[in-house]
C-alpha cells in the first residue's frame, strides 16, 4: 500500500511538472529582438517575415510592441528551415496556410531535390569540361576543342580513355595470371600442355589490345602539328610512355615523341595517314587543296 501511494505521488508530481512546463511555455512572450536571438536570426528578418504575412505576433504590449509566443518561435524555426532548403517565400506561405502542409512540403522537397540534382549534374559537366581543357593545354600546348560540340566530344574521349585503361589493366592482370599460373603448374606437377595454350591465348589477347587501341588512337606531331594515325607495325615497336610514343610523322617525315590522343569512336582514318584538316605540311596541304 505504501509503494502504491508513493507511485501515485510520483505520477502526480510528474503531471504537475508537465502542466507547469506547459503553463510556463504558454506564458513565454518574446519581443522581436528576443525572438530573433532565440531563433538565431536577425530582427530585420523577423520584421520581413511579419510584413510578408508568414509570421504574425500573438499579442501586443501596452506600448504597442509586438509579442511572440512559443508557437511563433517554432513557426519561425520552421520557416528558417524551409528557407535554408531553398524554398521560395511563396512556397513557404503555401505550406503554412495549407491543412495538408506535410504532403505539400514533401512534394516541394522532392522537386527541390530534383532541381539540385540537375544543377549538380550541370556543375559536374562544367568541371569535366574545365579538366578536359586543362588536359589539352598540358598535353598539346593548345586547345583541341574550340566549340561546345567539340568540347562534348572531347569529354566523351576522356571518359572512354579512362574506361579503356581500366580494361587494359584488367586484361593485363588476366594475361599474367594465365601464363604465370600455367608455368607454376608445369614446374610443380610436370603437366606442361596448358602452358603453350596459355601463351597463345596471351599473345592473342595482347594483339587484340594493341589493334583495338590503335583503332582509337591518334598522335600529335610536335613539328608540323599534324594529328595522325600510325602504321600498326610502327605502333607495335615504337618506344612509348603512358601518354607519348616515338613515331615518324607521315606528313613531315620527322621522328619525334608524339602526344597520344584517345578517341571514343573508331577513326575513319587509314593507318599511316593524318586526320583531315590537321596537317599544314606542304604535300598534304596540296593534296587536301586538290581534293577540294
Amino acid at each position: 500500500m505504501v509503494e502504491k501511494n508513493e507511485t501515485a505521488r510520483c505520477e502526480e508530481r510528474r503531471g504537475a511538472a508537465g502542466l507547469g512546463a506547459r503553463a510556463s511555455e504558454a506564458a513565454t512572450r518574446y519581443t522581436t529582438g528576443e525572438l530573433a536571438e532565440a531563433c538565431g536570426t536577425t530582427v530585420r528578418t523577423v520584421q520581413y517575415y511579419d510584413g510578408k504575412g508568414l509570421l504574425s505576433p500573438s499579442d501586443y504590449s501596452e506600448g504597442g510592441r509586438r509579442l511572440y509566443a512559443a508557437d511563433d518561435a517554432r513557426q519561425l524555426h520552421f520557416i528558417l528551415m524551409l528557407k535554408a532548403l531553398g524554398l521560395s517565400l511563396a512556397q513557404i506561405k503555401g505550406v503554412l496556410e495549407s491543412p495538408h502542409r506535410h504532403v505539400i512540403l514533401g512534394d516541394l522537397l522532392d522537386e527541390s531535390a530534383r532541381s539540385l540534382r540537375e544543377e549538380a549534374e550541370e556543375l559536374q559537366s562544367r568541371l569535366r569540361a574545365i579538366e578536359a581543357m586543362g588536359d589539352d593545354i598540358r598535353r598539346y600546348g593548345t586547345l583541341t576543342a574550340t566549340s561546345k560540340l567539340a568540347m562534348v566530344r572531347r569529354m566523351e574521349d576522356k571518359r572512354a580513355e579512362r574506361r579503356w585503361h581500366a580494361v587494359m589493366i584488367l586484361v593485363g592482370i588476366l594475361m599474367d595470371v594465365a601464363w604465370i599460373g600455367t608455368l607454376v603448374l608445369g614446374i610443380l606437377t610436370g603437366v606442361w600442355w596448358p602452358f603453350p595454350i596459355a601463351l597463345v591465348a596471351v599473345a592473342a589477347a595482347g594483339f587484340w589490345l594493341v589493334v583495338h587501341f590503335n583503332d582509337h588512337t591518334t598522335y600529335l606531331c610536335p613539328a608540323c602539328r599534324a594529328d595522325f594515325r600510325p602504321n600498326l607495325g610502327a605502333f607495335f615497336v615504337a618506344c612509348h610512355t603512358p601518354t607519348t610514343r616515338k613515331l615518324t610523322c607521315p606528313c613531315c617525315g620527322e621522328k619525334n615523341w608524339c602526344v597520344e590522343r584517345f578517341h571514343a569512336e573508331p577513326l575513319a582514318v587509314g593507318r599511316g595517314e593524318c586526320v583531315p584538316g590537321t596537317c599544314t605540311h606542304g604535300a598534304c596541304a596540296a593534296d587536301e587543296g586538290g581534293a577540294r
